[in-house]
């Protein structure tokens, strides 16, 4: 009995042994499929967009026929998504609608990053190189050495030619050879698909030229911009208005993306008063006498283009040309913001009192064109003339459309005229009244385009023989282009 069972247990040993054997091997096996399976996973891709279409709806974008972004709007950035690494369709539509208006496809590569980049005019009459289109940025996704910052730029923003970009410390001279040289529309710095340019991470200023431009004016000036140092960041140049041609869009990899303005500051002036002879005007930096902007002998009804001078507080003189010596108006520490147009405008009468007194009066200005249609500010710088209504007259002198209505000295519309292209005959009358009285009984000719931004001003007066504006010039309308 017991060899019996010394023999049944040396023979149940190896049979144990071996269940463990197969029990290992079972899991080896398992475990084998399971890094299998993970090495059939799809490979993958980063992609976003970005919104830079200035005449464009919000917009809805959609990655292979699902609407991943809703509402993007003007400037907006969608952020990163993982996608499958190959050919992906790209769908842009206006908000809440299926009409894709811009329909592409991309090929993606695994582990890079790409942003689709929405340019163009959206207007079916752009012209040919204009309609909307997508730029794909094509981005490795390596990280920045430490302490420096990546950057990329594209120019996004059509009708604008090639530019120079500048890159240099806050305040410094420009240097002979740009950062980038003749960037193109819908081109990019360094090119899809190579790493990005490295700064170390510090406080830049940004400036742009026409390309090859030998005097290097400066049409965008960023200011002092610090760049965090480790970022990454795509900078796309799109449409602005007023200071400067361009905006920027700067879009990091992560987190929130920002818009940078022209730091400048857009000012015009203009002679409106009606009996006061020539002068001269002169804007200094406030405090100082660091001069801005200076004309010499302005004669009623002259108004100077649009200067763009740094940003901060001003002060405005106006000196008859006869005494240049002496101010007989002044405007002191007036601010002028950055990215703002002001248009300041010498008014009243010589000799007038209350609201007819000669003063100097700033005006904001909004230049932002509409597409399709013109836009007009009417301004009533008549300081002998009652409120008014402004009205389109018909082909047989009657009254077609009342634009403005009761408008008193010396205020200007609070929204501005939307209209559609074409030529308008344009009177004054009493508001109320449906008598056209000036400037003629047939009124004054406008012809307007889309897309233009006017001021038209109503300056002189009505009673140039006597009362206070006896002598001085009559009553007209005078159209300034904002644009």
């Amino acid at each position: 009995m017991t060899t019996k069972r010394t023999v049944g247990a040396q023979a149940q040993r190896p049979t144990r042994r071996w269940r463990w054997i197969a029990a290992a091997v079972a899991t080896s096996a398992l475990l084998a499929g399971c890094n299998d399976s993970n090495d059939d996973v799809a490979p993958t891709a980063q992609l976003r967009a970005v919104h830079a279409s200035a005449d464009a709806p919000a917009v809805d974008i959609a990655f292979d026929g699902t609407t991943q972004f809703r509402g993007v709007t003007f400037t907006g950035v969608a952020p990163f998504l993982t996608v499958n690494a190959k050919t992906t369709s790209i769908a842009v539509s206006p908000a809440g609608t299926s009409n894709a208006v811009l329909n592409v496809s991309a090929p993606l590569a695994a582990d890079r990053r790409y942003t689709a980049i929405v340019v163009g005019r959206a207007s079916s009459s752009a012209p040919s190189g204009q309609q909307l289109q997508a730029v794909l940025v094509d981005d490795p996704a390596n990280a920045p050495a430490a302490g420096n910052v990546k950057v990329r730029v594209v120019h996004g923003a059509p009708g604008v030619p090639a530019v120079d970009v500048y890159v240099t410390a806050p305040g410094a001279a420009l240097p002979a050879t740009p950062t980038i040289p003749g960037l193109g529309y819908t081109s990019m710095a360094p090119a899809s698909g190579s790493r990005a340019l490295e700064v170390a991470g510090g406080t830049y200023q940004i400036r742009i030229a026409a390309a090859g431009d030998s005097t290097k004016t400066v049409v965008f000036d960023s200011g002092a911009v610090p760049l965090a140092a480790n970022a990454d960041l795509l900078v796309t140049a799109v449409p602005a208005t007023g200071v400067a041609p361009v905006q920027l869009i700067v879009a990091p990899s992560t987190g929130a993306s920002a818009v940078l303005a022209d730091s400048r500051a857009a000012i015009r002036v203009g002679h409106l008063s009606p009996n006061v002879p020539a002068v001269n005007v002169a804007l200094n930096r406030a405090g100082t006498t660091t001069s801005l902007l200076s004309l010499a002998n302005v004669s009623f009804p002259t108004v100077s283009g649009y200067a763009n001078v740094a940003s901060g507080a001003v002060d405005a003189s106006v000196a008859l040309a006869s005494n240049p010596a002496t101010a007989v108006l002044s405007l002191n520490g007036a601010t002028l913001a950055a990215n703002t147009s002001t248009s300041v405008f010498a008014i009243g009468l010589l000799g007038g009192t209350g609201t007819q007194a000669v003063r100097l009066a700033a005006f904001a200005d909004d230049r932002v064109p509409v597409a399709d249609r013109a836009k007009i500010r009417v301004i009533h710088l008549s300081p002998d003339a009652p409120a008014v209504d402004v009205v389109a007259l018909a082909a047989n002198g009657s009254i077609a459309t009342r634009l403005v209505t009761n408008l008193a000295f010396p205020n200007a519309t609070a929204t501005s005229l939307l209209v559609t292209a074409g030529s308008y005959t344009l009177a004054v009358v009493p508001t109320g009244a449906s008598t056209p009285v000036l400037p003629t009984a047939a009124g004054a000719t406008v012809n307007v385009t889309a897309g233009q931004v006017l001021t038209i001003a109503a300056v002189g007066c009505l009673n140039v023989a006597t009362g206070p504006c006896a002598g001085g010039r009559p009553f007209g309308f005078q159209v300034l282009s904002d644009t």
